[in-house]
């Protein structure tokens, strides 16, 4: 497969922002079965959810507090704030 274009992609992770640049491949041999449809990086699905700007890693997190450590929202949202990781809907994008 050919590499058709890069796809720039920006993951929130405990440790930071991570930017990615993924390189997306379609095949242009049209009697393939994946003739024109864009294959990703299969990486990509180990680090985070597809369009989803936080990586599983501080998914897995908010899973702990909220349901091992029994944590309220505004507890978690006060570790996250600690941990320099900001989840605010207007907060800046990286």
């Amino acid at each position: 497969m050919w590499n058709e274009y890069n796809n720039p992609r920006h993951i929130r992770t405990l440790n930071g922002v991570v930017e990615l640049q993924l390189k997306i491949r379609q095949c242009h041999n049209k009697s393939c079965l994946r003739y024109k449809k864009a294959y990703r990086p299969e990486q990509e699905g180990s680090l985070a959810l597809p369009q989803n700007e936080f990586g599983l890693d501080v998914i897995a997190y908010i899973g702990a507090l909220r349901y091992q450590e029994h944590r309220s929202v505004t507890q978690i949202h006060a570790h996250l704030e600690l941990k320099g990781i900001c989840i605010r809907a207007n907060a800046s994008k990286y």
